[in-house]
């Protein structure tokens, strides 16, 4: 393999990587020269793992915040077992698999190797030495009774037999002889009668409270944000120029009873009080101002101004998470410029903008409620001077706004486990679990009464979960008639819509035990429906209109010899209400197929143009709307310098689609030339 275009020109020639061949000294036994094998540099070259550290530390192929090493620290007693478990961990860090499959990214490899664990624990209790002992027919037997006794659930039995299957596959590589056959995933059913759990939703009065909560705090430090942002900064700066006072008399030889008889710091407590002695100015004189501005808040010390920091931050997630159901992934990398607020048809949207990462990282956006607006006004306030200051891991999302810094002693940092921070807030504003709320989750969550018995408790604060926005935005739209399953499905950014009904789960069902239907008025509905739909249909055949669409151009050829069921309003009215006409709408087109259409033109809407089931029909309003779509596709190409060649097609697609319905209705256009790149070989 040709590594030398892995690097800049100026790379120092002593930091490239090395042709060696690890699986030799494995099995040669040359445990020296394997150990000093370099696993990780990070972009200085600095050695960040070596194959002999029970720690790999991994953050410059990782670039997260959390779970960024790989630690074998628990084999370190059997060190044959713990070397096995590291050479097919390396082998799939670096895709050695034979086969010539795709890398995994960095997150499938380091939750594999949990998985591997499982079976190597196994091993290590019962002091086997690889995982070729399983192929003994009573070891597999043992280590079945072994993984039904610790009551694993079928998921993460799966998961495991699928990291073994992957070490098997590399046996082209590592040369391990297992001697046992890939592990069929029906076995884990047989181990376990754990099914899969789905993620809780939130009972509606708790929502209620908790999202109420949030909005509430947010709106009422929102006046004060910058007031907010300087205290903050104030309190650390008046550490640093306590800790600066006491570190000068350390200096020139005060003596202190944190220090030791070297003169070394021994009682760090005593210390901390020591530079709160030299602060110039007490926090609860810089904490004064503010706490005259915030009504209703307990501002007397520094811990009540910390607790009241969490909490306004904690409140700007839950509205960006609660109100747009995007992943903990996603709402990680959103940014002070993420929030805008776009305008259709004179009515307002409000939108974030992030990243995705569940099929390939692209950008994208979600629809979200308008408190979203004030949410990242405020967290983009009280976080400006942190962001400055804070190590972030990749830089490509550098400026993300979920920030903190709880310890005046050490830089701000990323937030990470969010879960707790949640489960903090629900503690602090006392949303506990009550019985009719416990019945509720229930009967909600049909899937997961096991989860329901192992973590919601009556009488205790709500088991709050990131995953929880999602689960419950989909629940609510569902119960609530708020939106359907393709709305959600792009909302979700999911690929199936199978996916966004299993989150939906629960929603029907709640929606028809909550349902008082009127007769009168649900049959009043139907007829003004049906009118207006009969409306449509007789204006598009009996008119001289311009349309576009597959349907929409064989409507204008037939007009001069309509079908019978298009010859009058009446009999068009009854076909629809017999229901053998239908006729639904988008932003973009008509659609005749009602909902055996393939739904293809919900998330691309170039598909609708030329329908393949001849079903589309375009008006001068919707061409109006591809107008549009063709000027700001243009521009965002013209503009638009690290679009993916997936994206770039995606978007020329839709311009194409753009054109030929301006060409329709003889709207001017410039028409779009792709430009094109030539790479030198």
């Amino acid at each position: 393999m040709d590594t030398s275009q892995l690097y800049l020109v100026d790379f120092p020639e002593e930091l490239k990587i090395k042709d060696l061949d690890i699986v030799s000294l494995y099995h040669q036994n040359r445990f020296e020269e394997l150990d000093a094998v370099i696993v990780c540099r990070d972009s200085n070259g600095d050695i960040t793992a070596t194959f002999e550290e029970d720690t790999w530390k991994l953050m410059p192929f990782a670039r997260r915040k959390i779970k960024t090493s790989f630690n074998f620290s628990e084999f370190k007693h059997s060190p044959r077992l713990m070397n096995e478990l590291k050479l097919v961990t390396y082998g799939r860090l670096f895709n050695k698999n034979p086969q010539g499959r795709k890398a995994s990214s960095f997150s499938a490899i380091e939750s594999e190797l949990s998985k591997n664990k499982i079976a190597y624990r196994f091993l290590l209790e019962n002091n086997y030495t690889s995982l070729s002992q399983l192929s003994n027919p009573k070891t597999w037997e043992a280590f079945e009774e072994y993984l039904i006794n610790k009551s694993y659930a079928q998921r993460t039995l799966e998961g495991m037999f699928v990291a073994i299957n992957n070490i098997l596959k590399l046996s082209g590589w590592h040369h391990l002889k297992l001697g046992f056959n890939p592990i069929k995933q029906e076995l884990s059913s047989k181990l376990s009668d754990k099914k899969l759990q789905q993620t809780l939703v939130i009972p509606e009065r708790l929502s209620d409270a908790i999202y109420g909560q949030a909005i509430k705090l947010v709106n009422a430090a929102l006046p004060h944000k910058e007031s907010i942002a300087e205290t903050e900064k104030a309190l650390q700066d008046n550490y640093l120029e306590g800790k600066r006072t006491l570190d000068e008399k350390l200096k020139n030889g005060s003596t202190f009873t944190f220090l030791g008889e070297s003169k070394n710091i021994v009682d760090h407590r005593k210390y901390v009080i020591a530079i709160a002695d030299n602060q110039p100015q007490t926090l609860s004189d810089i904490i004064a101002p503010l706490a005259r501005k915030i009504e209703n808040t307990e501002l007397n010390n520094g811990n009540d101004f910390h607790r009241y920091l969490g909490q306004l931050i904690t409140s700007c997630y839950i509205i960006c998470g609660g109100f747009s159901g995007m992943r903990d992934s996603e709402l990680d990398k959103l940014t002070p410029n993420s929030y805008y607020k776009d305008t259709f048809e004179g009515r307002d949207y409000h939108m974030l903008q992030s990243h995705t990462f569940k099929l390939g990282e692209k950008r994208e956006t979600w629809v979200v409620a308008p408190a979203a607006q004030q949410a990242i006004e405020l967290i983009t306030a009280i976080t400006k001077y942190w962001r400055k200051e804070v190590r972030y891991p990749d830089t490509k999302y550098n400026n993300t706004v979920w920030v903190n810094q709880p310890y005046r002693s050490k830089i701000p940092r990323l937030i990470n486990y969010w879960n707790k921070r949640l489960q903090l807030f629900c503690k602090q504003f006392d949303f506990v679990v009550t019985q009719e709320d416990y019945q509720e989750c229930l009967n909600s969550n049909s899937a997961s009464s096991n989860k329901i018995k192992e973590t919601v408790k009556v009488g205790e604060p709500w088991p709050m979960a990131t995953h929880q926005f999602r689960r419950s935005l989909a629940f609510y739209c569902i119960k609530n008639r708020l939106g359907t399953a393709i709305a959600l499905k792009q909302q979700f950014k999911h690929l199936y819509l199978s996916m966004t009904e299993w989150y939906t789960n629960g929603g029907k069902l709640a929606s028809i035990r909550g349902l008082r239907v009127d007769d009168k008025i649900q049959k009043a509905l139907n007829i003004v429906n049906a009118e207006t739909v009969a409306n449509k249909i007789f204006n598009q055949w009996h008119s001289d209109i311009q349309l576009s669409g597959s349907h929409g151009k064989t409507i204008m050829k037939m007009r001069d010899d309509v079908p019978q069921i298009y010859s009058s309003w009446d009999v068009i009215y009854q076909a629809i209400k017999d229901g053998r006409l239908t006729l639904h709408s988008t932003a973009h087109s008509y659609c005749k197929a009602g909902y055996d259409c393939d739904m293809d033109g919900i998330i691309t809407p170039q598909f609708c143009v030329d329908c393949s089931s001849g079903s589309s029909i375009i008006d001068d309003k919707q061409a109006i709307w591809w107008q549009k779509k063709h000027k700001s596709l243009v521009a965002y190409i013209a503009l638009g310098d690290d679009i993916s060649v997936t994206d770039r097609s995606h978007f020329i697609t839709q311009i194409r689609a753009a054109e030929n319905v301006m060409s329709d209705f003889d709207m001017p256009f410039t028409p779009f030339e792709a430009e094109l790149k030539v790479t030198e070989l």
